[in-house]
Parts: C-alpha cells; sequence; structure tokens
C-alpha cells in the first residue's frame, strides 16, 4: 500500500526520473524474454499511475490562489493565466499518458500469448520440444 509523503514529492518525483532513465538504458536488450510480459505490466501501472499525479496537480493549479499560494507572475507571464495554462497542459498530457497506457497494455496483452523460452536454445536436437518456453498469460488470473 502507498503511503502519503507529501513532505518527499520533490525527492520521489527526482528518484522515479532517475528509475526512469536506469530502466531506459537497461532494456536496450531483454536478458529474460519472459520478463518483457511483467514488465510491460508494471509499466502500465506507473503510467496509470503518472496520469494520476498529473490530474492532481492540474487541479491543484486550478486552485491555486494569487496572493496565498504565489505572488503574480513573472515578466515573461501575463499576469493571470500561468496557472491557467499549466492546468490545461497537464490536463493534455492526462490525455496523451492516457494513449500511451492503452497502447503499452495492448502490447502486454499481445505479449502474454507468446511462447517465450525461458533460456536461450540448445539445438533442437538436443532439447526436448518446448522443454524451455514459458508462456507468461498462463500465470496471469
Amino acid at each position: 500500500m502507498a503511503i502519503n509523503e507529501q513532505h518527499r514529492q520533490l525527492e520521489i518525483a527526482r528518484s522515479l526520473a532517475e528509475q526512469a532513465r536506469t530502466l531506459a538504458h537497461s532494456t536496450m536488450t531483454v536478458p529474460s524474454p519472459p520478463d518483457s510480459y511483467d514488465l510491460l505490466g508494471e509499466l502500465v501501472g506507473t503510467l496509470d499511475s503518472l496520469q494520476n499525479v498529473c490530474q492532481q496537480l492540474a487541479a491543484w493549479h486550478t486552485k491555486a490562489v494569487d496572493g496565498q499560494h504565489y505572488q503574480g507572475e513573472d515578466a515573461n507571464g501575463d499576469g493571470a493565466t500561468g496557472t491557467v495554462t499549466a492546468a490545461e497542459k497537464l490536463e493534455q498530457a492526462v490525455t496523451a499518458i492516457n494513449t500511451a497506457s492503452a497502447a503499452i497494455s495492448a502490447a502486454h496483452t499481445a505479449n502474454g500469448v507468446v511462447r517465450w523460452f525461458d533460456t536461450p536454445p540448445l539445438a533442437a536436437s538436443v532439447r526436448p520440444p518446448g522443454s524451455n518456453v514459458v508462456s507468461r498469460r498462463a500465470e496471469v488470473s
């Protein structure tokens, strides 16, 4: 169960960004092909959480009050729309993340029917057919 750690939001976001970079570098190859199914499932869950973060930040920006949460805008703003524009852009991000999550979810489903080799195959004459094949979908309830 997730714990509400409002006091650590920035630290958590930085950690998430670092972990995402590490994952990006590590997925150039997939040493255990069956893991690709679970990896896609975790990505869907991650995107769903990021979508929720963007929705909540959009709502927060909508409710931000000049003089209470911020003091006007700098010379680059027009004095009234920075929070409104941020909220609108965050809502656009929600839509984009939803689209990405749906696409990865479809990839996850498609991946589930593949009978991945659990270990690199030996010569066909040495191993019995299907002896090192793993199907992840069978494990999902």
